[in-house]
C-alpha cells in the first residue's frame, strides 16, 4: 500500500536557504528532481517525505558538509511553521508550548515523530522516533529536528538555557565541539534514542509573549489545518487535497505521480485498490470547485474557464449530472437554503 506521507514545504525551504548560505544554488539542488514548484512555493504547501530525501541527498552530495543538519536545525524559528509557530508563541510556558507542537507535529513532518517522556523529577524528554520504512531518515535529518527544537525552545524562552541531555543514536559525523556549538552540550553518540531533554524549571518558567486568546485562535486554525491532511497511507486522500491546492497550476495524473514519487501506473493501481480512479476524483474536484464558484455569483462562462471546460453549456451538463438540475436551478436553491 502507498504510504504518501509529506513534509511541510516551508521545512525544505529552510534546508535550500541554508545550502544557498553555503554557495549552493537551489536550483542546482533541485535541478532533475521531481518537485512540485507550485507546492513547494505555497504557505502551507506539502512535500512527499520521498522526495524531501532526495532534496536532502542532493543537498549533502553538493556540500560535502556532513553536519547540514545541525545548520538547518539552527535556521529554524517558530514563524517557520506558520500557524504551528504562532500558537506555540502564545503558550504560556515552554511546556505548554512543547504540548502544542506535538499535538501538531504533523503539520511540519509526518517522516517520524515526537513523544514526551516526564521524569520523577518533573524533567521531559522528547524521543523521536522514525516512521517512513521505506524511506529511511537520514541522521542529518535527525539533528536538524533536534537541533531545530532546542532553537525554537531558546527563541520562545528568549532567554538563553541549557538542555539537561541531547542523545543520538549513531555516531558523531563530524567535529564534536560543533555540537558543543549548536547545544551548548556534548551530545551522547551511540545512545538507544534520539532525542532531547529539558528541566522541570525551563519548562515551567513562563514565556514573555504569553497570550491565552492568540494561543486558542491560532490553534484553532491548526485544528482546521490538521484535519485537512491526507490519511497517511491513502493515495486518494492525497490527491484530493492536492488537488484542491493545484489553482492554475497543471493537474495531470503525471504531476500527481510525481508529487508522490511513484510511476503512474503504480499510481493508477493505488486508486483502483480504493476503489476509485483519477477520472473520479478529477470529477470531484470539478464539482466541488463548481458549487464554490456558482456560491460567488461566477457566470457560467468564467466557471468554464476557471474549470478548464470548453464553454457554458459543457458546464451546465455537467452540472445537471452531478447535481440533478441546472446552474441556475442549483444557485436557486442554495439561495434559499
Amino acid at each position: 500500500m502507498l504510504d504518501p506521507r509529506t513534509v511541510s514545504s516551508a521545512y525544505v525551504r529552510t534546508l535550500l536557504a541554508t545550502v544557498e548560505a553555503q554557495g549552493v544554488s537551489a536550483d542546482a539542488v533541485l535541478q532533475g528532481l521531481p518537485v512540485d514548484a507550485t507546492e513547494m512555493a505555497q504557505a502551507n504547501g506539502r512535500i512527499g517525505v520521498g522526495i524531501s530525501r532526495l532534496v536532502w541527498d542532493r543537498a549533502l552530495a553538493l556540500t560535502g558538509d556532513p553536519l547540514l543538519g545541525l545548520q538547518v536545525g539552527e535556521a529554524m524559528k517558530p514563524n517557520t511553521f506558520r500557524v504551528l509557530g504562532l500558537a506555540t508563541m502564545s503558550c504560556a510556558t515552554l511546556e505548554q508550548a512543547i504540548g502544542v507542537m506535538l499535538r501538531y507535529q504533523r503539520l511540519v513532518s509526518e517522516s517520524g515523530s515526537l513523544s514526551a517522556h516526564a521524569h520523577p523529577n518533573g524533567d521531559v524528554t522528547l524521543v523521536h522516533t522514525a516512521q517512513t520504512l521505506k524511506v529511511p531518515i537520514l541522521p542529518q535529518q535527525v539533528e536538524a529536528l533536534l537541533a531545530g527544537v532546542y532553537r525554537q525552545a531558546l527563541w520562545l524562552a528568549g532567554r538563553p538555557f541549557l538542555p539537561v541531555d541531547v542523545c543520538f543514536r549513531h555516531a558523531a559525523l563530524g567535529d564534536v565541539q560543533r555540537y558543543v556549538q549548536c547545544f551548548g552540550i556534548t551530545p551522547q553518540f551511540g545512545a538507544d534514542a534520539n532525542a532531547i531533554t529539558y528541566a522541570k524549571a525551563d519548562l515551567q518558567a513562563p514565556l514573555p509573549q504569553a497570550d491565552a486568546e492568540l494561543c486558542r485562535m491560532h490553534c484553532e486554525v491548526a485544528d482546521r489545518q490538521l484535519a485537512s491532511l491526507p490519511q497517511v497511507g491513502y493515495a486518494s486522500s492525497f490527491a484530493v487535497q492536492w488537488l484542491s491546492n493545484r489553482g492554475d497550476a497543471p493537474t495531470g495524473i503525471e504531476d500527481l505521480a510525481a508529487a508522490l514519487g511513484m510511476g503512474v501506473r503504480s499510481l493508477q493501481r493505488a486508486l483502483k485498490d480504493e476503489g476509485t480512479s483519477w477520472g473520479n476524483l478529477v470529477d470531484g474536484m470539478r464539482r466541488d470547485a463548481l458549487a464554490a464558484l456558482l456560491q460567488q455569483g461566477l457566470s457560467l462562462e468564467a466557471a468554464a474557464q476557471r474549470l478548464g471546460y470548453h464553454d457554458a453549456s459543457s458546464v451546465s451538463r455537467a452540472a445537471k449530472r452531478w447535481f440533478g438540475k441546472t446552474p441556475g436551478q442549483w444557485r436557486a436553491d442554495a439561495k434559499a437554503q
